[in-house]
């Protein structure tokens, strides 16, 4: 597949909601979508088969992980990463560029990493060794992995130190990026740029300029809910979405709790990717549509319904909220298993729903219907 055949055809317009299909060398992405985050080549707690039964059809996976353990060019020898983990849909990897730079040292502690204008050196947080990121070795990396979606490498920089993005970190990345679009050589795989800027406007205006002055395939939206507050990164997204082109699809990477997903959509995003519905999975917590349940709670030992009534998912179809709360309690590994089902399928039945009220013209009912939803839940708990 060409880089000409990575279309992004728009189907449907609600304001700036869109709803479209993105095409990839493993099929087609009906957008807006959310993708599970499988870190490690696997989605935590759930098998591949399991994935496809709650509608997953993008995951993620990461390029900092993977290539540290078990290694690219390991996975490249066995086939690739589709082979790899067992999953024959689309794969987007991220650029690892994150994970690297999260890598920085708290205050009186040595640093993990050290950037330079050519790239990033940085030390495993498995063993302590050394290892060095470069545009090109990042390409490399997940060219060897074979991703349908690849990252550019970018500096992920505090969100609110504007002279440092101004002078050092925005440069870098616009840098970056035009060597990452270089040296990448992959016809059946799709590499997007990475809009940056922190919450400054001029900013985020002059990284999307720049960036889609490359013409990559899709354009991500990266350095937000990095701490900074809802109303900052919905007013960022607000300015830099629509310097996008209309043609590619939209990226808001590591985005995704309910509310992200309907107010991101609002705005114009094609494609999420977060692990809290996994991870507060794993600490026994249930996503509602609006809101979520502590399922170690105590009031739930001898509840006899299931998590959600409305939820059609194997877990609230055979399980209820009794036995679920027993199996947190005594940590067993099913527990883990059922509240990531459930969690995932409540994500993937919302961007469902988001797109098909898009096709229909009826999104912003939807919208409205989504906060009525959540703010009668909110007095009820009050």
């Amino acid at each position: 597949m060409s880089e000409d055949l990575f279309t992004f055809e728009l189907q449907a317009q609600d304001g700036r909601a869109r709803a479209g299909v993105f095409q990839t060398a493993h099929g087609p992405l009906p957008t807006p979508i959310y993708a599970p985050v499988g870190t490690q080549a696997t989605v935590k707690a759930v098998t591949p088969r399991q994935l496809q039964e709650v509608g997953a059809v993008l995951v993620l996976a990461n390029t900092y992980h993977l290539y540290l353990r078990p290694g690219d060019e390991l996975i490249a020898s066995l086939g690739g990463l589709h082979r790899f983990m067992s999953w024959e849909g689309p794969i987007l990897t991220d650029s690892g560029g994150f994970q690297v730079f999260s890598l920085a040292g708290a205050r009186g502690r040595e640093s993990l990493r050290q950037i330079d204008d050519d790239g990033v050196t940085f030390r495993s947080h498995i063993d302590g060794r050394r290892h060095r990121f470069t545009p090109e070795k990042v390409v490399q990396i997940q060219e060897n992995l074979g991703s349908d979606i690849a990252m550019v490498l970018d500096e992920c920089a505090i969100p609110d130190d504007y002279e440092y993005l101004k002078r050092y970190a925005l440069p870098r990345t616009h840098r970056w990026a035009e060597r990452c679009r270089a040296a990448h050589r992959r016809r059946d795989q799709a590499l997007f740029g990475i809009v940056q800027g922190g919450i400054f406007p001029d900013l985020r205006e002059a990284s999307a300029r720049f960036l889609t002055g490359l013409d990559f395939p899709g354009y991500a939206i990266g350095g937000l809910s990095v701490g900074e507050s809802k109303e900052a990164m919905y007013a960022t997204l607000d300015l830099t979405l629509p310097l996008l082109p209309a043609d590619r699809p939209r990226y808001l990477m590591g985005v995704g709790t309910p509310e992200d997903l309907v107010e991101g959509v609002a705005r114009g995003v094609d494609i999420f990717d977060c692990v809290l519905p996994t991870r507060v999975a794993r600490n026994g917590q249930a996503l509602l549509r609006a809101g979520k349940l502590n399922m170690r709670n105590a009031r739930f030992a001898a509840d006899p319904a299931p998590i959600d009534a409305t939820c059609t998912c194997y877990t609230c179809q055979h399980f209820s909220r009794a036995y679920i709360r027993h199996l947190m309690i005594a940590r067993e590994m099913l527990g883990a298993t059922l509240l990531t089902i459930h969690n995932l399928h409540t994500m993937l039945q919302l961007i469902r729903e988001i797109r098909d009220a898009i096709l229909n013209g009826t999104f912003e009912v939807f919208r409205a219907d989504f906060w009525a939803q959540r703010e009668r839940a909110a007095q009820v708990e009050a």
